[in-house]
């Protein structure tokens, strides 16, 4: 799937923002997920993840990155 979302963030960036706000088993809220990245940030630091989004296209974006993500975590 390709990432169509206007407003894509770094995995980075989130991640910093998340260290800084949560600690590792906390849930992380993000009541605008478009694309996912929020919740691959949250996945990448052992955090869970509600992920709310309206755009179903957008949606789909980020179920692929997700079970993506949740993929290769699961390899390691």
């Amino acid at each position: 799937i390709t990432n169509k979302h206007p407003t894509v963030k770094p995995i980075a960036l989130m991640q910093h923002l998340i260290k800084l706000t949560t600690k590792p088993g906390y849930t992380v809220l993000d009541p605008f997920l478009g694309s996912g990245t929020t919740a691959v940030a949250a996945l990448n630091l052992n955090r869970n993840v509600v992920g709310i989004e309206l755009n179903d296209e957008y949606m789909k974006i980020a179920k692929a990155r997700i079970s993506e993500e949740v993929k290769q975590t699961r390899l390691f």
